[in-house]
């Protein structure tokens, strides 16, 4: 039954994020001092610094502690997921730009009002593929052998020290590949869901794909102008890929937990 973890945190992600967006930025900011903490302790006298084993030491210690926090009760380990979903944290922002928009603040400024809406579309497909997907696919699969947690954070520590250490970044990589592909693969069987035909769509990424899909990619695919609805829609496409990821990862894990 701890697979059923998974729904729950997502589900206490969207309580934490909509209210608390800076949350985000904060924890990436917490793991980052965490980073340079060990970093420190791996400084020699000379002033060089190993960053390997530092990151490798970082990783253990924070791998460990949510193990063992995880393991208390599936309802503390669904607590210690929540915070890996911050694609969510993304939703207020893009609640508060439809807002302008409809304000009519730039009804005589039709290039600009296209622009922002093609902006918020744009930032949610990668962000919901790199910090939604991802975790979610890798709790998942740590979860039979009660790493879920350990997993999740370790990407999210990864994440949050890449622009500073290339290792980090050599290490994401086939990871940051996979979740967009399987979320491009997601997006392309909820299409239906905003009365788009996946075949009619195109694109090689996330958010090209969910451009193509909401028929605002500024080529072929168009559909109409882009208007304010559209943030709305690609915000139900996006959490409706998630949700429904995590319900296949459940029935798929269930047997093993």
């Amino acid at each position: 039954m701890r697979i059923l973890a998974l729904p729950a945190a997502l589900a206490l992600a969207f309580c934490l994020y909509l209210p608390l967006p800076q949350s985000a930025q904060g924890i990436s900011e917490a793991l980052l001092r965490l980073y340079h903490l060990a970093l420190r302790l791996f400084t020699r006298r000379d002033g060089r610094s190993d960053a390997a084993p530092a990151l490798c030491a970082m990783l253990l210690l924070l791998g460990g502690a949510v193990t063992l926090l995880g393991a208390i009760h599936p309802a503390v380990c669904a607590a210690a997921m929540a915070p890996l979903f911050s694609a969510l944290s993304l939703l207020p922002q893009c609640a508060a730009v439809k807002e302008e928009l409809d304000s009519g603040k730039y009804a005589s400024d039709i290039p600009e009002y296209e622009s922002r809406v093609r902006t918020a579309c744009a930032s949610l497909g990668p962000a919901f593929a790199l910090d939604a997907c991802a975790p979610l696919l890798l709790c998942a699969v740590g979860m039979p052998l009660w790493l879920g947690c350990a997993l999740g954070w370790v990407f999210l520590a990864l994440r949050a020290v890449c622009g500073e250490l290339p290792l980090a970044r050599r290490l994401l990589a086939p990871v940051l590949r996979l979740s967009e592909g399987v979320f491009c693969a997601m997006l392309l069987l909820c299409a239906c869901a905003v009365g788009r035909n996946p075949f009619r769509t195109r694109g090689h990424g996330a958010r090209e794909r969910l451009m193509s899909i909401l028929g605002i990619a500024g080529d072929g695919t168009d559909t109409h102008a882009p208007m304010s609805g559209d943030i709305a829609q690609g915000v139900f496409l996006c959490c409706l890929c998630i949700a429904l990821l995590c319900f296949m990862l459940c029935a798929v894990f269930f047997m093993l937990c």
